[in-house]
């Protein structure tokens, strides 16, 4: 596990916001996308080198937005990359084999001719009123998710350019979208702290998840705390994400308040159960802001010998015949867990001055691509089979499609039929069915509250709402006097942290460092009492939208070539 921060000016030296691995091409080459304020889509190739670190290589240069670019993603395929930015608009970019470059009239002609690679749009999609924060793909490629500053999300039929169904049930800023690997759950996340999953066959909202019962209050009156951030987070971002299999649903943004206490999580979701989560994973730092799974499937992990068999250790979370292994960006760190444990094996930190805003891994696992906006870009590297033993064959899923003979008989049937503009009216969500394409998912239910697991916390106050209209600006290299901090990566064992400042430590069964506290992920037992699903109380004042945004700085200078930006030192 090595680290490398690449001296490259990706964007100009401004805020890099988002990044993202092409998947789908058999490993031929490690393609990457970068987008930041400079309103320009960037691909990169990702190769390892001797020494184990990455090497980036400029390919080419993609201009079209008019500002700057908040969220790029490949499709599955790897063969359409989207991108989004504060122009409303949405992007589907394709590799030009006929080496016809975009028109003049989009890019310098200087810079056209360094590009190694020549990207067209494809499709433009228009539907959106305000900035585009965040895209998802389903499985298949066919469909797509955006989720917007206007307060929506909507679904695009690709194939056809157009919108399926706009999805405006949020109260404020949509800051992340993700589409349920088997096709039947979509899910949002916004700064009006509430998670919202639709059901993407009827376009209805079918879980509004924004508060945790906390425990009897005064006189025996139930109190709750709120699960999410407001928008007093730094991060402009709130990335969540479902686990490849589609078993469990990953939301960052998340908190919990004992008392004076709180305390930033990322919380897990069954499939089985999207009302309540399952359990939650503390971050000892700061909020969380992204969630990215390795596209690999993993071996379950052995014990080596009677002793670490003995060893006490957190009990797991959940049981897959398999490991799946994520990671979990806060503002300042990096934390990578799997599901085999319910503690992170991996930290990385210091290695920006500045927020991160977006993480991805590669489509071996060998790299995971951490993006900041202090416009730089820093890559994790694996080593084989570092991560653990990749499964021979991936586990196969069910995806549920509906075929066009099955939606005319549906459509036959029907005399009510359900036009893309169609809401579910506010405290009637439709009651679920079992899907036989829901994968099994086994879990531990806890019989006593363990002395290592706190409990569920009974003191809870409400983080107060914040009216600042932060927005993203980029900083000017003399505001980034930031004390140097050494770099450090711990990987962790079934024991204890470390926060030994130096580059890659292996911890020791016992340890005094009491700087790093973590918490092992705390485990929610099942509720009796009504979910919270329905719409919030009207008169609640957090769920006003927050200020409106700043205009930013849409003329970027390109001071110098991509390629002559480009040189990888790593701090040692």
């Amino acid at each position: 596990m090595k680290v490398i921060t690449c001296e490259i000016a990706w964007h100009n030296k401004e805020p890099v916001y988002s990044l993202d691995f092409q998947h789908g091409t058999d490993g031929k080459i490690n393609r990457l996308a970068s987008a930041g304020v400079d309103t320009a889509v960037r691909i990169w190739k990702v190769e390892k080198g001797p020494d184990g670190k990455a090497i980036v290589e400029f390919l080419s240069n993609l201009v079209r937005h008019t500002k700057a670019v908040n969220v790029v993603r490949f499709s599955p395929s790897g063969e359409i990359l989207a991108s989004g930015g504060d122009d409303a608009v949405i992007l589907l970019w394709k590799l030009n084999d006929s080496k016809e470059s975009e028109p003049l009239a989009f890019q310098d002609e200087d810079e056209a001719q360094l590009n190694k690679e020549n990207w067209i749009v494809v499709k433009t999609l228009r539907g959106h009123l305000e900035d585009v924060y965040d895209i998802c793909w389903t499985s298949d490629g066919n469909y797509m998710a955006s989720a917007s500053v206007d307060n929506t999300a909507i679904m695009w039929d690709v194939n056809k350019g157009q919108k399926v169904s706009i999805l405006n049930e949020h109260k404020s800023y949509v800051q992340g979208i993700t589409w349920d690997p088997l096709g039947q759950y979509i899910a949002t996340l916004s700064c009006d702290r509430v998670l919202r999953v639709y059901n993407s066959q009827t376009k209805r909202v079918a879980f509004n998840v924004t508060k945790m019962p906390s425990g009897a209050g005064v006189e025996g009156e139930a109190r709750s705390y709120r699960m999410f951030h407001d928008d007093s987070m730094k991060s402009f971002f709130r990335r969540l994400s479902f686990t490849p299999d589609g078993s469990l649903l990953l939301t960052p943004a998340g908190c919990v308040e004992s008392g004076e206490n709180v305390t930033n999580t990322t919380y897990v979701f069954s499939r089985n159960n999207l009302k309540r989560p399952m359990g939650h994973l503390p971050c000892p730092g700061k909020a969380t802001l992204a969630v990215r799974c390795c596209p690999v499937y993993f071996e379950l992990r052995r014990a080596l010998n009677k002793d670490e068999i003995s060893q006490k250790s957190a009990p797991a979370l959940f049981k897959l015949p398999y490991r799946l292994v994520f990671a979990v960006a806060s503002e300042d760190s990096v934390l990578f867990y799997d599901t085999q444990q319910s503690f992170p094996f991996g930290y990385v930190s210091n290695i920006h001055y500045h927020t991160l805003s977006d993480i991805s891994w590669s489509s071996d696992g060998a790299f995971l691509a951490i993006s900041s906006t202090d416009g730089y870009c820093s890559f994790v590297t694996f080593e084989k089979d570092e991560l653990g033993i990749p499964l021979k064959e991936k586990p196969q899923i069910s995806v549920r499609t509906s075929s066009a003979t099955e939606k005319k008989v549906k459509k036959s049937q029907s005399h009510k039929v359900i036009s893309p503009g169609s809401r579910l009216t506010e405290g009637t969500p439709p009651s679920r069915t079992t899907d036989p394409s829901t994968p099994t998912l086994q879990t531990r239910t806890p019989t006593a509250a363990s002395k290592e697991l706190p409990s569920t916390p009974v003191g809870i106050k409400n983080v107060p709402t914040s009216s600042s209209d932060e927005r993203k600006t980029s900083q000017p290299a003399s505001q980034r006097t930031k004390v140097n901090q050494p770099r450090r990566i711990t990987l962790s064992t079934l024991q204890a942290w470390s926060k030994t400042p130096r580059r890659i430590n292996l911890i020791p069964v016992k340890t005094d460092t009491p700087t790093l506290t973590y918490t092992d992920a705390v485990l929610i037992p099942p509720s009796s009492e009504q979910e919270h699903e329905g719409p919030l109380p009207s008169d609640d004042s957090l769920q006003n939208p927050p200020a409106s945004k700043r205009p930013r700085t849409e003329e970027m200078s390109l001071s110098t070539s991509p390629e002559d930006q480009m040189s990888c030192n790593s701090t040692k």
